[in-house]
């Protein structure tokens, strides 16, 4: 949090964030965002902005967490459950944050919109030009920076659907090259990130695993070489054609890629050189940048099918 805190801070207050950190009870820090969206820090109070307090105790969370709108059509939330959505929100807002080195106080957050039931749901994304994906269980939708998605029966799912597509909102916004095996891979990864007092988590995605387990024993599962070269036309293309088992090999790559922290270093420096503007296809980025380059990568996944990782990943 410090280092965060004096890069943003002026020059003057480094003395006094030193001695705050020191003794929590001698003063407050305090946050605002300007009208041009800047971030500001101050230690002095001002009654004429809208400032919130920051939290700078030693060993605290780097991230500070954002007010999630949510607007309901028609569909009765519970505090409990109302929490449990911006909760989750705000931790993939985190993981972008911490784990992938992005500036997420860059980003407006998304607003999630939720509708009683599928057809409510549809006849919105009709009524708004998005008429091809009223398959879908939810939506980013950009030029509203809003998800929409309608209450399912089994409401747990619906809160990773929310999640999923803060995912998209997130990539689709700072990462707009990021191929789409990767896009939908991390996406997939976020449905199951959670946090407790230990920090961000990932359980094992079930789903996924059985997908991607019986594609590989019936001999379906996409080679690695030839999942990276997929353009993310042809990889959509290949999705709504069909093989469905291409939307879990990409969520359980992307969970074989953060399991170990060379790994996961290596998706860092991918996102980024995607966020540079660059455009080349990814079997080329990953032959250049992984050890051992795609035939060692591929070797790697081949080991860690077996299993499939841990039930626990934590980052």
């Amino acid at each position: 949090m410090i280092k965060k805190l004096l890069k943003a801070v002026k020059p003057v207050l480094v003395c006094s964030l030193f001695m705050i950190v020191a003794n929590p009870g001698y003063a407050e820090i305090y946050k605002w965002v300007d009208e041009n969206g800047k971030v500001h820090f101050s230690d002095r109070k001002d009654h004429s902005l809208e400032q919130e307090v920051v939290n700078v105790k030693p060993g605290a969370s780097k991230w500070s967490r954002f007010d999630i709108d949510i607007q309901v059509v028609d569909v009765e939330l519970s505090d409990e459950e109302n929490q449990q959505i911006v909760d989750g929100v705000n931790n993939v807002y985190e993981f972008f944050d911490r784990v992938m080195s992005f500036d997420m106080y860059r980003t407006v957050p998304v607003n999630i919109l939720l509708f009683k039931d599928r057809a409510d749901y549809q006849q919105y994304l009709i009524r708004n030009n998005r008429g091809m994906a009223v398959a879908s269980y939810g939506l980013y939708i950009p030029s509203e920076h809003q998800i929409a998605v309608y209450v399912r029966e089994n409401r747990s799912l619906t809160f990773k659907t929310i999640k999923h597509e803060v995912s998209h909102a997130v990539v689709d916004t700072i990462v707009p090259y990021a191929p789409a095996w990767l896009n939908e891979g991390l996406a997939e990864q976020m449905e199951m990130l959670e946090r407790d007092d230990s920090g961000l988590y990932f359980e094992r995605h079930e789903e996924n695993r059985w997908f991607v387990a019986q594609a590989r024993e019936q001999g379906r599962l996409t080679d690695i070489d030839q999942l990276l070269k997929l353009s993310s036309g042809k990889w959509r293309h290949s999705e709504m054609s069909g093989h469905g088992s291409l939307r879990a090999q990409s969520g359980q790559f992307v969970s074989f890629l953060l399991s170990q922290p060379t790994r996961r270093n290596f998706v860092v420096r991918l996102m980024h050189n995607f966020n540079r503007g660059d455009r080349t296809l990814a079997y080329y980025l990953v032959d250049d940048n992984y050890i051992g380059g795609v035939s060692m990568l591929s070797l790697d996944w081949s080991r860690w099918l077996h299993e499939q990782g841990k039930g626990i990943l934590r980052l």
